[in-house]
């Protein structure tokens, strides 16, 4: 598939982002071939912008992925989930001690606290799931959203607080990281809910690349310059930027191993199957359809129509029988047919009823009307 082909230039494009937010910090203005710290952010900038343009090439290009995709155990994945949770339940609950301690009350920072706190539940799941399981249910595709959400609200925080300062005091950057990782994300809820959509698995190459790219490369070079050791959760911030980068990388590294083409994947309405999905053996739970994974020896072995090429019925005979339209159904003609040789007989109108006592004769038997004869005749 050519959208496995986004990895061309997603290592080298990374590694020379990261390398340009590191030398702002560890070499003097204009060290590096003469630019200023702002023309290398714009080098970043510019690095990222060219992985997310060769992805939506390669992507667009693309025509054999398939729309679904059930997410495979992935223990790097998972680890990483369950660490950024961790991080981010404890700088939401910062958030919220700082929030209650101000003096003014700030609305987008109280939604970026819950959202913290809730992204970080999404993120335990996400992490156990993709460590012990592989199994995905719809009704979590509401939380799946959360992360999305979160980095929409900062996204947002953002651009409220470079209207405050001078733009050339503004990381760029940071905004390029929550653009990309909002939109990864939302397509990352919608693939793994299973939820119908057109391009849900391609957008998760087009703005993943790009959104792991700018996310390790910001957290590189604040993490060396602007780590604070006396007070720890003041880098919980660049530790879930790094994190995230590394979360949506092994992402990535999943879903280029195990995403299938369409030939190889079935769906089925919810009406023909006992809700199931089947996936190269493994069978899930799901609500909607069915994802079957059909093997290429599988397809060999198995040719079209093999009953209709092999069966030979030229030595069968058969008749055709006309339809009779009368009225009376063909299980009551059985039912004739089949009492036709058998000896009935009409069963004759009861005498009325004589009230008169019997005579006599009239009440022996045949076998004393018999002895009387007999005797008689002597």
């Amino acid at each position: 598939m050519i959208s496995k082909l986004s990895w061309i230039l997603f290592i080298p494009l990374t590694l020379a982002a990261a390398f340009c937010k590191l030398a702002q910090t560890i070499m003097p203005d204009g060290a590096i071939f003469g630019l200023s710290d702002m023309m290398l952010d714009y080098v970043v900038i510019g690095c990222v912008a060219l992985i997310f343009l060769f992805a939506l090439i390669m992507c667009l290009c693309d025509r054999k992925i398939s729309k679904y995709y059930l997410p495979h155990r992935n223990f790097g994945a998972g680890i990483l989930g369950i660490l950024l949770a961790l991080v981010m339940a404890a700088d939401g609950a910062d958030a919220i001690y700082r929030i209650i301690g101000a003096d003014k009350i700030n609305v987008l920072a109280i939604i970026e606290a819950v959202m913290l706190i809730l992204a970080a539940i999404v993120f335990v799941v996400m992490g156990l799931t993709h460590s012990f399981s592989n199994k995905n249910k719809k009704g979590f595709s509401l939380l799946y959203v959360m992360p999305a959400l979160l980095c929409a609200v900062r996204l947002i925080r953002c651009f409220v607080e470079f209207t405050t300062i001078s733009i050339t005091l503004a990381d760029v950057t940071r905004l390029f990281c929550y653009i990309f990782a909002t939109m990864f994300f939302f397509n990352y809820a919608v693939t793994l809910s299973l939820t119908e959509a057109k391009n849900a698995v391609k957008s998760c190459f087009i703005y993943g690349f790009p959104a792991s790219a700018a996310l390790i490369a910001y957290a590189t070079g604040n993490l060396y310059a602007n780590f604070d050791t006396d007070n720890i959760m003041n880098n919980a911030h660049y530790v879930e930027i790094a994190l995230m980068g590394l979360y949506i990388l092994a992402f990535l590294i999943e879903l280029t191993i195990f995403v299938k083409d369409k030939d190889h994947v079935i769906i089925e309405d919810e009406d023909d199957v006992d809700y199931k999905d089947i996936h190269d053996g493994e069978i899930s739970d799901s609500e909607d359809f069915v994802v079957t994974g059909v093997d290429d020896e599988e397809r060999a072995e198995t040719p079209a129509s093999s009953y209709i090429s092999t069966a030979d019925t030229s030595d069968f005979l058969y008749q055709e029988k006309k339809d009779d339209s009368n009225r009376e159904s063909s299980y009551y003609k059985a039912a004739i047919n089949d009492v036709n040789d058998y000896i009935t007989v009409e069963s004759q109108p009861e005498k009325e009823k004589d009230d008169r006592p019997l005579s006599y004769t009239e009440q022996l038997d045949e076998i004393d009307k018999l002895i009387l004869e007999i005797s008689g005749d002597e």
